[in-house]
Order: structure tokens, then sequence, then C-alpha cells
């Protein structure tokens, strides 16, 4: 059995503008001691990128960090692959489809790092993972078609995003007795469209099987977008937190009170990404945030949500990741992020 999540405390999204892990990963652990999070750096290498660090060792995979460009070949070494490939998937070999240090260097200083504090170790951790979707729907064949629209490509993205999930579980898992695994799904943004041929069974059923993947390990899911999405689709799945931008966003979620009840009458949290990654977070400030947190919990009450379960199911995040921002500003996110958290966790206790 896990812990339970303590209600209004802060973690992270994922990835930092930094390129020096080493000193990052110990800011991180003493910022953020109750939910820390391992940093993606996209910009220390480009095999830290978003697709890139998840692809590692799948079926077709080619990674050419000169162009830096990821696609995958359909050709005889594929069907090799594929083979092995789905025979580790029905086996459950975990640690064939481990994350290596090259393509998540934060990672691996992250779980060193906590194992090194012994007694004092962070009772929950946070990793995030590709979602299956997003995995799908962004990266290409060597013809730039989505790998969603090729059926062989399609579970190779959506069988690997729930494998990879589950290796991310278990590693946190060997460092805490908490876990919670994130799976980013931005793509989720443009679900609906005419630009979109994936139905919302099948978004529903890859979402649910990396979701499954995750909770065999005996860690907790989540799925973060960071824009709108029918978030009727997200609120029905499998997942135990929905992380939303709840600065820009929060009408969009709003609109389906009904989903988003009987998802916290489940046992779900509401991740508000409430801080901006914009630049405008040290503009604003904690309080002004705190103000506008306030009223939207008003705002979701008013539309027969309870109180109570909106104060006791929530946690904080930046509103996504901030690989784009500037150092300064990184910090600037954190500092307003732990402030508000903290307002927040002394005004329902």
């Amino acid at each position: 059995m896990h812990p339970s999540i303590p209600s209004g405390i802060p973690t992270l999204v994922g990835s930092f503008p930094h390129v020096d892990a080493e000193t990052l990963v110990p800011a991180i652990l003493r910022c953020l001691p109750d939910m820390p999070a391992w940093p993606q750096l996209p910009l220390r290498d480009f095999r830290e990128s978003m697709y890139v660090q998840y692809s590692e060792g799948l079926p077709g995979a080619v990674i050419d960090c000169e162009r830096q460009r990821i696609f995958f070949r359909l050709d005889d070494a594929f069907t090799e692959q594929l083979e092995g490939f789905y025979q580790a998937v029905v086996d459950g070999d975990v640690n064939r489809f481990a994350i290596s240090r090259d393509h998540a260097l934060g990672l691996h200083l992250f779980l060193e790092a906590v194992r090194r504090l012994g007694d004092r170790r962070p009772v929950w951790v946070k990793g995030q993972v590709a979602g299956p979707f997003s995995f799908a729907m962004t990266v290409t064949d060597e013809g730039k078609r989505s790998l969603a629209y090729t059926p062989e490509l399609y579970e190779v993205a959506v069988q690997g995003m729930a494998m990879k999930a589950r290796w991310m579980a278990r590693a946190l898992r060997g460092v805490a007795d908490g876990a919670l695994v994130v799976l980013d799904e931005p793509y989720l943004c443009s679900f609906g469209s005419a630009f979109v041929n994936v139905s919302r069974e099948d978004v529903m059923a890859a979402v649910n099987g990396a979701a499954a993947a995750v909770k065999a390990e005996g860690a907790l899911c989540g799925l973060h977008c960071c824009g709108n999405t029918d978030w009727s689709l997200v609120l029905e799945t499998d997942v135990d937190v929905v992380n939303f931008d709840a600065h820009e966003y929060f009408q969009g979620l709003s609109l389906y009170p009904a989903e988003l009840g009987a998802f916290l009458e489940r046992g779900g949290l509401l991740g508000w990404g409430i801080v901006p990654t914009s630049g405008s977070a040290a503009a604003i400030g904690a309080a002004a945030l705190r103000r506008e947190l306030d009223e939207h919990v008003s705002d979701l009450v008013r539309k027969g949500l309870s109180r109570e379960r909106l104060l006791g199911q929530s946690l904080f995040t930046p509103s996504c990741g901030m690989g784009g921002r500037t150092i300064a500003e990184a910090e600037q996110v954190l500092d307003v992020l732990t402030t508000l958290a903290a307002s927040w966790r002394e005004g329902v206790s």
C-alpha cells in the first residue's frame, strides 16, 4: 500500500533550462522536500528532449543527434527487433525498457541523491514519461507520418510508453514509499480536431494501459495537459492525478463539473498548475495567485463540487515545464510555487 499524498504540497512538471544536473538535483531536494521530482534537461543533451528521452531501445527508433531529429524506420531490422520487444512486454521484462544515464542524467543523479538521504528520504517522489497518445502523434516515421497512423508503429508507441512508465515507477519506488508517475500529454489539446484521426476509445485505452503499468509497480499515475482538451475524457480514465494549467485554462476544466466531481469522489487529486511559466510568475506574485486559486475553488463549489474534497485533494505545480525559460525565471517560479503552497496549507490546516 502506498501512503496518501498530503494535500497542498508542491511539486514539478519536469523540464528545467539548466545544464548542470549535479547542482540542480540537491537544490530541488531542498526546495521541494514533500514531493521532489527529477529534472529533465533538454538543453544539456538532445537525448534528454521529451520524446527522444523515452524512445531509447524501441524497435525502429532512429535518434540523429547531429541533425537533432528522431524518427522510426520500418525495415528488416525493425521486424527483427519487434519480436524481442513484444516478448519483453509479455514477460513483463521491465528492465528491458530502462532509461539510461545518457538519456536522463537528472533522473539517475536524483535516484542516487535520494538514496543517500537515508532516513531523511522524502515519502513521495515524482517522475514523468511522455504520454502514449502524444508520443504516437508527435513522433513520425521516415516520411514524417505520425506513428499513430501506422498500426505497427502505433502499438510500439503505446506499449513502449507503458513499459517506460512502469520502469520509471519501479525506479522511483526503489527510493521512496510513494511514487507518482505523470504522463505528459500535450497533444491532447488537439484531440477532437480535424487533424487527429484517433478515436476517443483508442486514446483512453492507451492512457489506461500506461496507468495500469504504473500501478502494477505500486505507484500512482497522473496525466498532465497544459492546454484545453476534452477533460471528460481525461477525468474518465484510470489516472489518479490530473495536472492542468490552472492559470490560463481553468475555465476549460470548469465546464466539466459532473466529471470532475466523480473523479474527486473516487479519490482523484487535482494538480493545479497555478504558477505560470511564461515569465510572469514573479511579477504576479504568490499572494495574487493564491487569490486566483481561491476564486477557482469557489467557482467549482458554486457548480456543485465539494469544497472539502477540493481542499483535501489538491497539489500544486508550475503550469508547464520550464525547459524554455531562463534559469532565473525557473528559480522565480519555484520560489512563487513554494510560497503559494505554504500559504494554502496554512490556510486549510
